[in-house]
């Protein structure tokens, strides 16, 4: 069928036709008639078979001189393809058995041929056919579920596409120190004992660690003998009037005085002290006792408890959306209740690289510093960018890696 009009498409034993031929036009006749009926016409017709419009059928024998005609229409899929027309000679009509026989091969070769026809077209035409079936069961009767979920679908689009929302870069940030103190070991030296570990709080003063310093102290011991000594000598020759001699001793007793006042500083600096209140970040000698330390070696690290900086680490797909002066909301992982405003401050131009991604430091500053935050508490941030549509905002990143990918490829 071909705009509901049968159109002779194979006869037996011919190897060719031409669709103006008489005969041709009025099989296909004959198959508008059984088709427009949707049903089995014999001709001529038995007296008990039911009665059938056949007067297409009638001219086709009239005309070619066919003593029987049978047209069994093909169908496939509920609907109605073409027709298949047989003709014998008179004298041979078609009996019930033949018609039953014919039916049956005409509903098992009708969706095979049509599987076939439709496998033959152009690529364009099945195309437009399968969108054409598609907007058919779209907007006809039945296929509810797919109305409803097309329904659905139009509505999430439409609100997406024109519902706006605040936009905010999400990144993984620390808590750091505004100021953070490294205390070193001021010379070469053994630990004698410690006061502090990593976590405690400490007041400006307080003794963290301590040197050894017997060694410092046998030293300091001689250099007084030494200079004890000196004075002596000094004051004998000042009493003989050797001038000279008295001089030497005095420079001499000059240098151990300075001798000592460098032991006497050493001597100090064996107590190390916290610089100002603060949290001890790094450090912890409860395990090295005794053990050498290096001069310039690094023992504790300390942060103040009333100025912190937040660290985030922007991922390089949004740094471009971030600038100066924004703000945004930190929760971290140990308060998640307390959100923390921010604002930025600086920018890093140089990028790092952590578990397989590369990210930007940007700094910012706290507008509120809770006496729960502790340096080194971990947590997410959201600094937020403008206002943007909610489609573009989740289809935004998606977007950008389909526009590089394809510009990667593409020659």
């Amino acid at each position: 069928m071909k705009r509901r009009k049968c159109r002779v498409a194979a006869i037996s034993h011919a190897s060719g036709f031409g669709n103006k031929m008489n005969l041709i036009r009025d099989i296909g006749s004959a198959m508008d008639e059984a088709v427009d009926q949707n049903a089995v016409i014999v001709y001529p017709a038995e007296e008990t078979w039911e009665y059938r419009v056949s007067l297409a059928h009638e001219e086709l024998a009239r005309l070619h001189r066919s003593g029987a005609i049978l047209t069994v229409p093909l169908q496939a899929g509920g609907k109605i393809i073409g027709a298949m027309t047989l003709q014998r000679p008179a004298g041979n009509p078609f009996d019930g058995a033949t018609v039953d026989l014919c039916d049956a091969v005409a509903a098992v070769v009708g969706p095979v041929l049509q599987e076939k026809r439709l496998n033959d077209r152009y690529l364009i035409l099945k195309i437009f056919d399968s969108a054409g079936e598609q907007l058919k069961r779209l907007f006809g009767a039945g296929y509810f579920g797919r109305k409803l979920a097309t329904a659905i679908a139009v509505a999430l689009v439409t609100f997406f596409s024109l519902a706006t929302t605040d936009y905010s870069v999400t990144s993984p940030a620390i808590i750091r120190g505004t100021v953070q103190r490294t205390i070193v070991a001021p010379f070469n030296g053994y630990v004698a004992d410690e006061g502090v570990r990593s976590g405690e709080l400490v007041k400006k003063g307080q003794e963290l660690a301590r040197l050894d310093d017997q060694d410092l102290s046998f030293e300091r011991l001689r250099l007084a003998t030494t200079r004890q000594q000196k004075m002596t000598e000094y004051d004998r020759a000042l009493t003989l009037h050797e001038r000279a001699e008295a001089l030497i001793i005095k420079a001499q007793v000059e240098q151990t005085e300075a001798q000592l006042a460098l032991i006497d500083e050493q001597l100090r600096r064996t107590r190390l002290v916290a610089p100002f209140d603060g949290y001890v970040v790094e450090g912890d000698l409860s395990q090295s006792i005794g053990a050498v330390v290096e001069r310039g070696e690094e023992l504790f690290k300390i942060a103040p408890l009333d100025s912190y900086r937040v660290l985030l680490e922007v991922d390089e797909v949004d740094i471009g959306n971030i600038k100066i002066g924004q703000s945004g909301v930190l929760r971290v992982t140990a308060l998640p209740r307390e959100p923390m405003t921010y604002r930025i401050e600086q920018i890093t131009a140089i990028s790092e690289q952590k578990e397989g991604r590369n990210y930007f430091r940007v700094e910012a500053s706290l507008d509120k510093v809770t006496g729960r935050l502790r340096p080194g508490m971990e947590g997410i941030a959201k600094t937020s960018v403008d206002t943007r549509l909610l489609i573009s905002t989740y289809t935004e990143k998606m977007i950008n890696w389909i526009y590089l990918a394809t510009w990667r490829w593409i020659p």
